[in-house]
């Protein structure tokens, strides 16, 4: 069996090497389709802000037009929470194959969640994005201008579950929800904390009223969590996305260098074996002789 393997080794090689590489390929035939959203914010002429830095310019740029003469943080809070509410429409958003093979493949053959995009760069390469997309992508827009944050996720792992934050300004924590978009102009004290909301969930409902079914409403409320003030979510996760990204570029170029050597040795040692004995003549007739 190793004897087999070392005489077709350059074929594995050659096998694991396209194999790696077809996902590249696939790339040129991958095509989106526009995504429209009849209830949400989207304004599909946005999604050319593909990258945290045009992001953050776009929102500076809106901000600007106020003419403030000093930083006004709810303000520029409210301006980046409008960008994303128009970048972005809600939907379910997993690596495809052809942008991080390996990640996709552990998603279907894992856990789910090892595919799905929290990077802010990768979300930012599509519309869609869920609640904790798009609220990763808010976090990052308001740390780039050093405005503490903090993730809030509510509800339970099995479901239901979302995602949203709290921005510290004015000398408190206000909550805000860039994917259900709820309806805070009804309230009459609109962006308090979580805290705040958590004595008073039915005044919270009325803005969720038209966004969230009344009971999966209450049912996320039983449970919250918090997470570290300026830490962005999903680390571990982070870290698996650029390890296995920067893998799906090594792996193919790794078998092709591998097919190459082995195809010179293979054809190093048949040279070796077809060199012929050059007798001498005297050398051939003592063999007749013999």
């Amino acid at each position: 069996m190793i004897r087999f393997l070392k005489d077709k080794a350059h074929i594995l090689f050659l096998i694991l090497f396209f194999a790696t590489f077809s996902p590249f390929i696939i790339r040129f035939f991958d095509d989106d389709k526009m995504t429209s959203s009849s209830n949400e914010r989207f304004t599909p002429s946005l999604i050319r802000l593909n990258s945290m830095e045009k992001i953050v310019s776009y929102t500076d740029s809106l901000y600007s037009l106020h003419n403030k003469t000093q930083f006004d943080t709810s303000l520029y809070v409210k301006t980046v929470s409008d960008v994303i509410k128009e970048r972005f429409v809600h939907g379910n958003l997993n690596y495809k194959l052809s942008e991080n093979w390996i990640a996709y493949l552990a998603g279907k053959l894992f856990w789910d969640h090892m595919s799905s995009v929290v990077l802010p760069e990768d979300i930012l390469k599509h519309e869609i994005g869920l609640c904790s997309q798009q609220t990763i992508v808010m976090m990052n827009a308001l740390r780039a201008r050093n405005i503490n944050v903090r993730s809030v996720g509510l509800g339970y792992k099995e479901g239901p579950g979302h995602f949203l934050c709290e921005i510290n300004y004015k000398g408190s924590w206000h909550l805000h929800d860039v994917s259900v978009e709820p309806m805070w102009a009804k309230l009459a004290n609109d962006h308090c904390s979580l805290e705040y909301y958590l004595s008073k969930k039915d005044s919270l409902y009325v803005a969720y009223e038209t966004r969230i079914p009344k009971k999966t409403f209450y049912k996320l409320l039983e449970k919250n969590v918090y997470g570290e003030v300026n830490k962005m979510p999903a680390a571990n996760m982070s870290l698996f996305h650029k390890t296995t990204f920067m893998l799906a570029y090594f792996l193919p170029a790794c078998f092709l260098l591998l097919f190459i050597r082995s195809v010179r040795r293979r054809s190093s040692v048949k040279k070796e074996f077809s060199i012929p004995t050059q007798n001498t003549e005297e050398e051939k007739e003592r063999l007749i002789a013999y």
